[in-house]
């Protein structure tokens, strides 16, 4: 198998351990983006090495937390949501990004991978998550969306049920990001967050995964809308 062989020496960094079978759908994955994004831009990074790297072993390369419901916010092209859908198959993900476009390729990439524990949403996050739906009602939330973490944990956190946890990777300014916050994930009903995972990505920089436990419900008055969000983030 091309890529189990190729990169025998990172996968061994991994947390959890692939299977055979699971190393068949992630190449499946990774083919079905590189063929949809012919048609959609969905990544600029489409060299073998590179996607394998960067969006396989980053977004495989964290502790999963106990926890059925996992939602994925500001998907994108499919990371973390579809690599962590792969390899926990008894976990349920759910894929949310704003631009219908992107939910409807990524559901034929999930479709050629054969990857069937996902579910999509379109739509906003500060709009979903007043949503009695959708509302505390994840166990996990991740995201690699682009916002600084302070965004991040506005749009996040109010989807995560109390005892559940929000996961956000983020670039080599997320120790910076994180100390900005300051009081950001306390005021929507989160603990303290902290950097459980560092990635170094083979001299292409480094992500870190922090970590925040919700401890309490998040107040009603939050999400605010977007502009108030990226106009003034909570700190």
């Amino acid at each position: 198998m091309k890529l189990k062989d190729n990169y025998q020496a990172l996968w061994e960094k991994l947390p959890i351990t692939i299977t055979d079978d699971q190393f068949e759908k992630l190449e499946k994955l990774m083919d079905a983006v590189v063929e949809m994004n012919q048609k959609l831009n969905l990544t600029r990074i489409t060299d073998y090495e590179d996607f394998a790297v960067r969006h396989l072993f980053d977004s495989l390369a964290v502790n999963m937390p106990a926890g059925e419901l996992v939602l994925d916010v500001g998907t994108g092209g499919g990371f973390p949501g579809l690599p962590l859908a792969v390899c926990y198959p008894e976990r349920r993900f759910t894929l949310l990004d704003a631009t219908a476009k992107k939910i409807e390729a990524v559901k034929i990439i999930a479709e050629k991978a054969s990857i069937h524990n996902v579910n999509f949403l379109i739509g906003r996050a500060e709009e979903l998550s007043r949503n009695e739906q959708y509302r505390e009602s994840y166990d996990i939330v991740v995201s690699r969306a682009v916002a600084s973490y302070a965004v991040l944990s506005e749009l996040c956190l109010p989807f995560v049920k109390r005892g559940g946890c929000f996961l956000a990777w983020k670039g080599p300014g997320g120790e910076e990001e994180l100390a900005d916050a300051g009081k950001a994930t306390i005021l929507l009903g989160g603990n303290q967050p902290e950097i459980k995972d560092k990635n170094v990505l083979k001299n292409r920089g480094v992500h870190v995964i922090i970590f925040c436990e919700k401890k309490r419900e998040t107040p009603r008055k939050y999400p605010r809308p977007f502009g108030q969000i990226k106009k003034k983030p909570l700190n």
